[in-house]
């Protein structure tokens, strides 16, 4: 969408939140594989795990959004990447249920906070005119942002054969997603946001 070219700053959120959110895919999506194959958890085990993770998650929102409404959404997203970090951390560590059962509660107390927010400061860096527009791309980068990370997943599993490795290994998204996000200045793009807008009236 050439419309995205106008805004520097929103295109490099966009990019960042394509690489910190692969990282999220994968982990949720890969959790059952790796409680299963490196804990050898049964599947009553991980379905209560799993449904743990969804109703955590939103108490995760409300949680990040009240860290946002003091340090901003963009800092509340670094946090919450620095948290996920902890998170791969913690699970190439895990040795027991119980530890499943924890790693799930955080899990789900950063999903639910990275999710919401990170869509809730896109929202606000794109000009309204055009919202259904750019919340189409955004949905679209969305689907493609879950591509590399199983990739990477797999082909570090298969050549060291130990999930833990694969799953540590996750961490590059979040520290590359933060670093990007870090280098997105909010007040920048609100001005280009502004900019569209003055130009899209006249």
């Amino acid at each position: 969408m050439k419309k995205v070219g106008h805004f520097k700053h929103l295109a490099l959120f966009v990019i960042a939140y394509m690489i910190y959110n692969d990282g999220i895919h994968t982990v949720t999506s890969m959790a059952t594989i790796y409680g299963k194959e490196e804990l050898g958890l049964g599947t009553p085990h991980l379905m209560v795990t799993l449904l743990l993770v969804q109703v955590v998650a939103i108490g995760g929102a409300l949680i990040f959004s009240l860290i946002a409404n003091r340090i901003g959404a963009r800092r509340a997203v670094m946090v919450s990447l620095v948290l996920w970090s902890g998170v791969v951390i913690y699970g190439y560590f895990i040795q027991t249920a119980t530890e499943f059962f924890i790693l799930g509660m955080v899990v789900g107390i950063v999903l639910g906070g990275t999710q919401a927010l990170s869509r809730s400061f896109y929202g606000a860096m794109i000009p309204e005119q055009a919202s259904a527009e750019f919340y189409g791309f955004y949905s679209v980068f969305s689907k493609f942002s879950a591509i590399w990370g199983p990739t990477t997943f797999g082909v570090i599993k298969q050549i060291t054969g130990s999930a833990r490795l694969a799953i540590i290994s996750l961490m590059v998204f979040f520290i590359v997603g933060l670093i990007l996000l870090a280098f997105v200045n909010e007040e920048k793009a609100k001005t280009e946001k502004l900019a569209f807008d003055l130009e899209d009236d006249n």
